[in-house]
């Protein structure tokens, strides 16, 4: 047994295992954790950061719209109106009153229904930032998992 290596006196080229500290694996775990979470938030924003493009991108059609129609709208719609209520008068002999009454119902309605396709183009603009909130989510997960050590596993 002379060939063996004894326990109680270490030779000086074998190592002595040095017992890890509990703080430093803590120390390591918590760096390690917030590592990721910044990492996770870097990615977030620039997640976002891409919604937000795709967002003004696709504003733009409905936005062009929306100003096409409010500048014809305020410029020449009352005057086409008021020319309604001139032809009802003249052509089928109404009261002036009622005239305008139902030419204005009539830039009422056609209004409301510019407005309404305005509003139901602009609804897609928003639809790309569920990317965002969607991963938001997972992230918040994992992060809310990794605090655990996994005990609770993400839902």
């Amino acid at each position: 047994m002379v060939h063996q290596a004894s326990l109680e006196n270490p030779t000086p080229t074998t190592p002595v295992p040095r017992p890890r500290s509990a703080a430093k694996g803590v120390r390591n775990g918590v760096g390690e954790l917030l590592h990721d979470v910044v990492a996770l938030g870097e990615l977030q924003v620039k997640l976002l950061a891409l919604d937000a493009k795709e967002s003004v991108q696709k504003a733009q059609t409905p936005l062009l719209l929306a100003i096409v129609g409010a500048v014809l709208g305020l410029g020449a719609v009352p005057i086409l109106l008021i020319s309604l209520a001139e032809t009802f008068v003249l052509l089928l002999e109404w009261n002036r009153a009622i005239a305008y009454l139902v030419s204005g119902l009539i830039g009422l309605v056609v209004g409301g229904a510019m407005a309404y396709t305005a509003l139901k183009q602009s609804t897609a603009i928003f639809a790309v930032f569920d990317r965002s909130r969607v991963e938001l989510a997972e992230n918040i997960s994992w992060i809310k998992y990794a605090l655990t050590r996994g005990q609770n596993p993400p839902r």
